[in-house]
C-alpha cells in the first residue's frame, strides 16, 4: 500500500541540469535537449526557454510516492530533504520542455513522480512501473521518474547514505534542467564524471550542513589509485565501456574526487573563491557545441585537467577492509563550513 504525499512545488529560477533517461546510475543519472519544433512552410529559429521567465506550464513540480514499507522517520525527513534542496537548488522550468533524443517527445513531465518503498518488499506498483529497482533517475522516452529502493540495513542503521540518497537523485534532476542533455552515449552532455561526481559532491554537502558528517571527512576513502591511471575511463559508465560506477569506482568515490579536484584547479589556475569554483565545477553552462567545449567553459584543456590528477599521490589505504594504494586527496576536500546556498546563491 502506498501513501501519494503532497505534490512539492519548487521555485523556479536559475537554470538547473540533466540525467539520462533509460535509467542514470544505480545512485544516480543525467539529460537534456531543445523542445522540438512544428514543422513550417519557412524555416524559423528556435526561441530558447528563458529560467527567469515564468514557464507556460507553471513550476516544475515532484509527486512523492512513498510506501508504508518506509519507516514513518524517513518518510518525514525526506520531506524536509526536498523542501530544502527546492529552496536552494530550484529546478529550471525549461525542464518541462526536454526533448527525447529518440522519441522527439517532451519526456520529463511534471509533476515527476517519485517511487520510493524499502527492499522489505517487492516494487508496490508492478503494474504501473513493473521492474523497478536500485536507485535512480530512469524513463521510457516519454516520461521520466525517480527511484528509491531503500534497503533495509541502510534505513536501520547509522549511515547517512538513506538520505544522502535523495540529495543525489535530486541533483541529477537539478543537472537536467540546467544542461537539457543526456548523459553519454546516447547524449551530447558533459562527461559521466561530472554527472555523477557532481552529484556525489552534492550528497556530501547536503549531509555536512544539516547533519554534521560527510565522506569528506574521511577523505572519499578509498579513491583507489589504479583507477586514475587513465581518468577517460570515466567518461562513460561501466555499462557502455567505460569506468563509472564500475567496480574501480567504489559508491562513486572516484567521480567525486575528480569534480572536488576540479573545483581545486579552478581555484588554483583562475584564482576563483572556493565558492565560485565549486558553483562552476557543479553547475557550469550546458555543453557548448565546439570543438573544445571543456577548454571554452573552464579555461583549461580536459586533457590538461587529467593530466593534473598526477599531482595527487597515491598512498597506502590504512583501512582494514580495503588492501592496496588509494589516491591522498585530503588537498581537494572542501572547507567544513562550504554550504549549497553559498555555491548556487551567494550573497550579492
Amino acid at each position: 500500500m502506498s501513501v501519494s504525499v503532497a505534490s512539492l512545488f519548487l521555485l523556479v529560477a536559475a537554470c538547473s541540469a540533466g540525467e539520462s533517461v533509460d535509467s542514470v546510475g544505480g545512485t544516480e543519472a543525467a539529460v537534456e535537449e531543445e523542445s522540438a519544433q512544428p514543422e513550417t512552410s519557412s524555416v524559423e529559429a528556435v526561441e530558447e526557454c528563458d529560467p527567469s521567465v515564468p514557464h507556460p506550464k507553471g513550476a516544475f513540480e515532484f509527486d512523492p510516492q512513498l510506501d508504508e514499507s518506509l519507516p514513518e522517520s524517513w518518510r518525514t525527513e525526506f520531506a524536509v530533504i526536498m523542501a530544502n534542496l527546492q529552496t536552494v537548488a530550484p529546478i529550471s522550468p525549461c525542464l518541462h520542455d526536454f526533448t527525447d533524443y529518440e522519441t522527439g517527445e517532451n519526456s520529463v513531465k511534471s509533476p515527476m513522480k517519485i517511487y520510493a518503498w524499502s527492499n522489505a518488499v517487492s516494487n508496490p506498483w508492478p503494474e504501473e512501473k513493473p521492474g523497478m529497482e536500485g536507485k535512480s533517475i530512469s524513463g521510457n522516452g516519454s516520461d521520466t521518474w525517480m527511484i528509491l529502493e531503500m534497503y533495509q540495513d541502510d534505513l536501520a542503521g547509522e549511515n547517512l547514505f538513506k538520505y544522502s540518497v535523495i540529495a543525489h537523485e535530486f541533483w541529477h534532476v537539478y543537472q537536467r534542467g540546467a544542461w537539457m542533455a543526456d548523459s553519454p552515449p546516447g547524449g551530447s552532455g558533459w562527461p559521466v564524471w561530472m554527472w555523477e561526481g557532481g552529484a556525489g559532491v552534492v550528497q556530501n554537502l547536503y549531509t555536512a550542513e544539516h547533519y554534521g558528517f560527510s565522506d569528506f571527512d574521511n577523505n572519499l576513502s578509498p579513491v583507489i589509485a589504479t583507477a586514475l591511471s587513465d581518468p577517460s575511463d570515466f567518461e562513460l559508465y561501466e555499462r557502455d565501456g567505460g569506468a563509472a560506477q564500475g567496480k574501480s569506482d567504489i559508491n562513486g568515490t572516484t567521480q567525486t574526487f575528480m569534480v572536488l579536484a576540479l573545483a581545486k584547479e579552478l581555484q588554483t589556475t583562475r584564482g576563483l573563491t572556493e565558492e565560485q569554483a565549486f558553483a562552476l565545477a557543479l553547475n557550469p553552462p550546458a555543453k557548448p557545441d565546439s570543438e573544445t567545449p571543456f577548454l571554452d567553459v573552464f579555461g583549461i584543456t580536459l586533457e590538461a585537467f587529467y593530466t593534473s590528477l598526477a599531482q595527487y599521490p597515491a598512498v597506502e589505504s590504512g583501512e582494514d577492509w580495503f588492501e592496496g594504494k588509494v589516491v591522498k586527496a585530503s588537498a581537494v576536500m572542501p572547507s567544513k563550513d562550504l554550504t549549497l546556498t553559498a555555491i548556487l546563491q551567494p550573497a550579492g
